[in-house]
């Protein structure tokens, strides 16, 4: 018989497993939108510049190699659970 879960006055803590244990499949999409961004912020870099929002190039940039920084570290964090499982 399973245990129940130990109740704090108000909070039940439901047992529901993790859906993305590593965070490889949310690091991705995100990465992958910022890079989105990126390309279409290039293109109408001259847009941009004619409103004073040349900063949004910037940060989009940052967020895409921020990104695949994240997935370099993802990945190998995924790498380590799987050879310490085994």
């Amino acid at each position: 018989m399973e245990e129940l879960p130990e109740h704090h006055r108000f909070l039940v803590q439901a047992p529901v497993p993790p859906a993305d244990v590593d965070g490889l499949a949310v690091v991705t999409v995100g990465t992958a939108i910022f890079g989105l961004v990126s390309v279409v912020f290039a293109f109408a870099y001259d847009w941009l510049a004619a409103r004073d929002h040349t900063s949004w190039m910037q940060i989009s940039v940052a967020g895409f190699v921020l990104g695949l920084i994240g997935l370099v570290y993802c990945w190998r964090r995924r790498q380590r659970r799987h050879i310490g499982n085994q």
